[in-house]
């Protein structure tokens, strides 16, 4: 069985929301894996990999979470380096409603370690997506289907983000949705903001170093 591994950073020690997105996405991650265990066990084959990227250019209606946008922001700034950094930095700044995801670089996702639940439980089977296509209605058959259980609970991890700490009620508001009314679409977030975070972040350690 195919089996999760949680991401860590070493700035989780100072950064308590850190670790509460990545114990979130780890929690969604044991889910994914189960549900693609099971259908490989059944004859199945995983048709996603790296560099197969249609869902990114297609799909623009991906929802996010506040929790997964801070995370976002932080990998943006804190994480990327070097001639992706420009990249991204371009792609953000001119980024346009209708187009493909802004962080796919060289048709690989740049911000992979806090990429979305939406993205990370978007899985293919058996072929890869045509140019253009969206499986879940052309074949939704060949797309997993997220295991709510494990959901459920991922977003209960990320509700202390939002001050509710008893663990009874995060699973309560999880199960009633209440993270729903919160979600944004990654299309419509105003992502040249971000970019210009990106040119203070460097001006910042300039003036430091």
């Amino acid at each position: 069985m195919l089996q999760a591994q949680r991401i860590s950073f070493p700035e989780e020690r100072g950064l308590p929301w850190l670790s509460m997105l990545m114990d979130a996405y780890f929690i969604a991650d044991k889910g994914i894996a189960l549900e693609i265990s099971k259908r490989i066990k059944a004859g199945e084959r995983l048709a996603c990999k790296k560099g197969c990227s249609t869902c990114c250019i297609t799909h623009v209606t991906i929802p996010v979470y506040p929790l997964e946008v801070v995370g976002i922001y932080w990998f943006v700034i804190e994480k990327i380096l070097g001639p992706e950094r420009d990249i991204i930095k371009r792609q953000l700044a001119s980024f346009e409603k209708g187009k493909g995801c802004p962080f796919l670089v060289d048709g690989a996702c740049a911000i992979h370690p806090v990429r979305p639940l939406a993205c990370r439980h978007f899985n293919v089977f058996n072929k890869p997506c045509s140019p253009g296509e969206d499986p879940y209605y052309t074949r939704r058959r060949d797309v997993l289907t997220p295991n709510e259980r494990f959901k459920q609970r991922a977003l209960a991890a990320m509700l202390p983000f939002h001050g509710v700490k008893e663990p009874s009620e995060k699973k309560r508001l999880a199960r009633a949705g209440i993270l729903d009314s919160m979600v944004k679409n990654m299309q419509e977030i105003e992502w040249e903001n971000l970019a210009r975070r990106m040119d203070g972040h460097i001006l910042s350690k300039t003036r430091t170093g």
